[in-house]
Formats: C-alpha cells, sequence, structure tokens
C-alpha cells in the first residue's frame, strides 16, 4: 500500500511534518553530545556528589547495588534473594537481572584502572548517562514518526525539557525505571510509524522486542505495553490485511525477544512459579500466545470480512487472556499488594510518596500536583491538536499518542509515579503544536533567515509548554512543607547520613522500613525492613518490635536475633510513633527514654541513633 499524505487543506502543519532535513547527516550526534552535556553541566552536583561520596539518592538504588554487588562476589545468576533482608530467610527480590548485567560489566571494566569503590561510583554515573543518551535517541526517532523528518532534533529537546531527565536518569540513578521508560517511548513510536508504512514488519517488530525488554526488566509499564500490543489487532479490524505485516512483525518481534530474555533472567525452577509483581511462567504463556495468534491471523484470515475478523480478534484475545485467568490468582489481577500484612500497608505503602493519588499529592505538595496535572494536559492538548491538523495515518499516529498520554493521566491521578513514565510521551505531543509555531514563522521570515527564525521559535514554544518551562511559569498555590518537618525527613532518609555507620560490628539491626536499603549500601549489616512489599515478614516484625512497649520488644528483639536497634528521627517521625505506639519502643526511645537492655553505640557525624542489644542478664545505665 502505498503511505498516505496529509490533506493539503492542513496547510503548513503537514508540510513541516515532511520537510527535508536541512541538517547535514552529523547533525543528530552533535545535538545528541550537546544534550548530554546539558545534562552533566545541570546535574553537576549530583555527579560530584556521587563521585566523591557515593552517596545514593534513593533507597531503590542502594538496594540495586546491594543486589549487583552480591552478583559479582559470586551469588548465583539466578538467584534473586537479597539474603541480608530479614536473614536467615532472605527476600527474593522481584527486580530483574537485565538491569543488573550492565551494571556489573561496567564496574569490571572499571576496576581494570580504578580501585572498587571508585569502579562503583564511575559505573553508577556513567550508566545513567548511557540511558539518557539512549532516551536524547528515542525522542530523535519518536520525533521523526510522529512529526516528521525536520522536527528529529527538536525530539531531543523535548526530552530534555520533559523534567524526567532529573527525576529518573540523573547521576547514580540505577534502578529499573529509566531504561522502562525508554523501551515505552520507542514501542510507542516503533508501532505509530507501522501505521500507513509501506513496510510495517521492521517497525513493529521493533515494537514488539521494546515491549518484552520493558516486561523483562518489570511490569510497572504494562498498562501502556497492553495499549501498543492491541493496536495491530485494532489496526487489523479496521484495515483488514493492511495490518498483516504489522501482526506478523509485532508477534515475531515480542516472541523472539522476550523468549531468550525470560529464560535467560528467571531460574527454570521458577517458571511455572505465578507472580503478581513480575514477569512470571502465565505471563509468558499468555504472550506467546497471543504473538502466535498474531502470526496466525496474519497468515490465514487477514483477508477476512469484518465478521471474521471480530471473531478471529475475540479469539486471539481469549487465548491470551485464558492462562491468565487459569494460571495467575484473582487477587494479583485486582491488585499486586494484596498479600501485604495490613499493618504495613497501612503504616507504610499507603502513605508511600510513589503509590498517592493526585488527591493526596495535592495534599502533601500543591504546586508539584499542579505541575504534573497541567504538564499532562497540555501533553494531551498537543497531541489532539496533531490529530485535528493532521489526516491520514498522521492523523492516525497523533490519536495513538494521545491516547497513551491520555492513559497515562489517568494512571497518574491514581499513582502519582506513573507521572514519571508518560511525560516523555507528553512532551512528545508538545511536537505537533511546535512544528506548526515553525511552519508558521518560516512563511513569514524572508529566506536568509527563515530556517533559524523557525527553528527558534519551535524551541521557545516546545520549552514554554514543557514541565520544565512550566515549573518555571506556574504559580505556587500552596505552602512549602515547615522546614522542621522537611529538615527530619531529609537528614533521615539521606544515604549520608548511614555511611557512618560502616564501622559497626555485623548483626541484625531492628529498623524503620525505608532506611533498610541505605542500611545494607553503607554498612555489613543485615536488616528486618526494607521499603519493598516483598519484605512483608521483616517489615510486620520490625514494626512489631518498634511499636510494643519496651518489655515486650526486647522479647521480641532477642528472639529474632537482633543486635541493633537504629532509628533516626524528626519532628514528623516522632510524631508519627507517637500517634501509632505512644508507649512503644520507637516513641518512648525519641522522647529520650531509652530502655536499660539497649546501649547507645559510638557512632559521630550523623543524626541517626544505633542502641546495641546488651548481653542476657547485662543492664546498661542510662
Amino acid at each position: 500500500m502505498t503511505r498516505q499524505t496529509p490533506s493539503p487543506a492542513r496547510d503548513a502543519f503537514s508540510a513541516s511534518q515532511r520537510a527535508k532535513p536541512g541538517w547535514d547527516a552529523w547533525a543528530p550526534w552533535i545535538v545528541g553530545l550537546l544534550a548530554l552535556a546539558v545534562y552533566f553541566l545541570l546535574g553537576a552536583d549530583r555527579v560530584i556528589d556521587v563521585w566523591r561520596h557515593g552517596s545514593f539518592h534513593d533507597t531503590d538504588d542502594a538496594a540495586r547495588m546491594v543486589e549487583v554487588r552480591d552478583l559479582l562476589a559470586g551469588q548465583s545468576w539466578y538467584d534473586m534473594t537479597v539474603w541480608r533482608f530479614d536473614p536467615p530467610r532472605g527476600m527474593v527480590s522481584h527486580w530483574s537481572r537485565v538491569v543488573d548485567a550492565p551494571l556489573a560489566a561496567l564496574i569490571l571494566a572499571f576496576r581494570l584502572f580504578l580501585d572498587g569503590a571508585l569502579a562503583e561510583r564511575a559505573a553508577r554515573i556513567v550508566f545513567p548517562a548511557l540511558l539518557a543518551l539512549a532516551l536524547f535517541g528515542a525522542g530523535f526517532y519518536a520525533a521523526r514518526v510522529f512529526a516528521g523528518r525536520s522536527m528529529r532534533l527538536f525530539g531531543v529537546a523535548a526530552m530534555v525539557f520533559c523534567g524526567v531527565l532529573w527525576w529518573q536518569f540523573p547521576a547514580g540513578r540505577i534502578d529499573h525505571h529509566a531504561p522502562q521508560i525508554v523501551a515505552l517511548v520507542v514501542a510507542v513510536a516503533a508501532m505509530a510509524a507501522c501505521f500507513g508504512a509501506t513496510d510495517a514488519f521492521r517497525p513493529a517488530a521493533l515494537s514488539g522486542a521494546m515491549t518484552a525488554l520493558s516486561l523483562a526488566i518489570g511490569l510497572e509499564n504494562l498498562p501502556f505495553l497492553v495499549v501498543v500490543a492491541a493496536a495491530p489487532l485494532a489496526r487489523y479490524l479496521w484495515r483488514g490485511a493492511e495490518a498483516r505485516a504489522t501482526l506478523t512483525g509485532f508477534g515475531c518481534g515480542l516472541a523472539g525477544a522476550l523468549t531468550p530474555l525470560f529464560g535467560a533472567t528467571v531460574a527454570p525452577a521458577r517458571w511455572p512459579i505465578p507472580a503478581c509483581d513480575a514477569l512470571s511462567g502465565p505471563h509468558v504463556l499468555a504472550i506467546l500466545a497471543g504473538c502466535a495468534a498474531y502470526v496466525l491471523i496474519a497468515r490465514f484470515a487477514a483477508a477476512a470480512g469484518l465478521r471474521r475478523r471480530v471473531v478471529a480478534a475475540a479469539l486471539a484475545g481469549a487465548g491470551a487472556a485464558a492462562p491468565l485467568a487459569l494460571l495467575i490468582p484473582v487477587a494479583c489481577l485486582v491488585d499486586p499488594y494484596s498479600g501485604m500484612d495490613p499493618l504495613v500497608r497501612t503504616y507504610w505503602l499507603d502513605p508511600n510518596p510513589e503509590v498517592i493519588s493526585i488527591l493526596r499529592q495535592a495534599q502533601r505538595d500543591a504546586n508539584l500536583a499542579l505541575l504534573l496535572v497541567v504538564s499532562t494536559l497540555a501533553g494531551l492538548l498537543a497531541a489532539l491538536f496533531g490529530v485535528w491538523r493532521a489526516s491520514g495515518s498522521d492523523r492516525a499516529r497523533w490519536a495513538f499518542l494521545a491516547g497513551q498520554i491520555a492513559l497515562g493521566g489517568l494512571l497518574g491521578a491514581l499513582h502519582v509515579r506513573v507521572f514519571s513514565t508518560v511525560m516523555p510521551l507528553v512532551a512528545l505531543g508538545l511536537l505537533a503544536p511546535a512544528a506548526s509555531v515553525r511552519a508558521f514563522i518560516e512563511s513569514r521570515v524572508s529566506r536568509p533567515r527563515r530556517g533559524l527564525a523557525g527553528a527558534l521559535a519551535a524551541l521557545v514554544a516546545l520549552y514554554a509548554s514543557s514541565s520544565m518551562g512550566l515549573m518555571v511559569e506556574l504559580p505556587e498555590v500552596g505552602p512549602a512543607a515547615p522546614d522542621n518537618v522537611g529538615a527530619g525527613r531529609d537528614r533521615c532518609m539521606s544515604s549520608a547520613s548511614y555511611e557512618p555507620l560502616r564501622t559497626l560490628a555485623p548483626g541484625l539491626a531492628v529498623s524503620m522500613i525505608s532506611p533498610g536499603a541505605y542500611l545494607l549500601a553503607h554498612t555489613d549489616l543485615g536488616v528486618m525492613a526494607a521499603p519493598y512489599h516483598r519484605d512483608n515478614h521483616g517489615n510486620r516484625a520490625a514494626l512489631d518490635i518498634l511499636f510494643a512497649p519496651p518489655d515486650q520488644a526486647e522479647h521480641l528483639a532477642r528472639a529474632a536475633g537482633a543486635r541493633y536497634v537504629i532509628l533516626c528521627w524528626g519532628a514528623d517521625a516522632a510524631a508519627s510513633w507517637k500517634t501509632w505506639a505512644p508507649q512503644g519502643l520507637a516513641a518512648r526511645i525519641a522522647q529520650g527514654e531509652v530502655p536499660g537492655w539497649l546501649r547507645p553505640a559510638p557512632v559521630a557525624q550523623t543524626p541517626v541513633h544505633v542502641y546495641e542489644i546488651v548481653g542476657a542478664g547485662e543492664k546498661s545505665a542510662n
């Protein structure tokens, strides 16, 4: 089929989409390197902090490095147990070796000329920088798909302006969100490239492969990927035989990439075991069934009439859904945290900043909530503007992008962390009005200055409507948190506060949930509590000790084999403990009432309080 072109009635916008590139072949590389320079310049403080002090700025980054260290120390590739979480049982992580592997490779490479600590720090700087470069490349590719070849370089700028670069890609950020974001952007753009393409097999296969990569890393982006995976089937229902290459390419790309990724990262013994929060055998079985259905439809039913296409699509959907319905617990499909202890869920998960709703976020920080909502709405309206101004397959692409942004906005309203995933898609939506502004300016400026004037106008429009620009433009709508509360939270959730504890002798520590990963990353201790839903037993046991009266807490701590009680508090934490358990161990210690079975351990230059459990029958003078 010949590719559809925009209608002349859509004036300069469509013309700008298909304009021939004005840059030489090397220009994308120059722009990419300039964007990387901006990334390092604006993130210099983080780079310096990671390099000089080895600081972690998020608990997930600390836990990821613990996982990689264990791998490099000889832990089995397939053993995903973090043994120092809730020892001796450990915690089986739901994360993936897909992220561990490149980090471990970078550390080994840097060890050739740096000592162990510096090699690790260098890897923690280079890894997110490489992912940022990959994000720029994804923006470059996606901009070409959605806005045309002449807007490719603006796709790089869109990724710089979208805000997520400083949220999920800064130096030291080594968790799974950044690679998943890159994979999603490419998967969405490659699927959109199939619409109206003369050869859709390659972009469809690329979309399938990126979908597989994202799923192998984690299931956080599953709703977006379901829409991507459903697009070939929707196109088949609408266009019939024209979707043959899209169906075949996506099915082959997804199955061809997911099979080796799953086999290489999940132990064979765990293949039959369903999981709520990670890729498991039932998920793979369902996906492979769907891929097989796509290939069979393309081979035998592509030219069928509408009624038969509907029947074929229904059978494909049923075949893919059956393994999930039969093998995955219903609770998983409704709530992946359904098995969490009620106390742990109420105390730790429900108020967790990543999973709260946008309404609760507005109560905590109205300015951030306003920025997230306005940015997403701006991107959605911009993508809808693209739908209005384009025609044919170009219109379908913008509609597909608008649907993804709308989905992200709805999911973000329920869990604010989704906004970090949708922001790059929002930025791509902004390319529609930016292209129109560029075409408008170029049509009214004399030839020698036309290109520069149009490019500058588009860049200004892109920045002004981006989350980075809106951060400056939006008014303050609420007060900041009180200084004493913010300071207490910051110092107790700063990895630098736990680094001085590295001299403690090994032993099991009882602590609150959130700092557990920092304790593991900076010390040789084991911890009962950790900010992960799979550490259900350890988290409940730690809360039972810290919320119990001191005499009962002593019995529980000794029975668990604990050696230390480690606490840090500001005004907010102390008030929370007093509310939850006014006579509990944590609240009593925060009030200066340290029981006799604990003695302060000598640690300096930290707000963290460390108490060692004295030997049986021994009492300390407090």
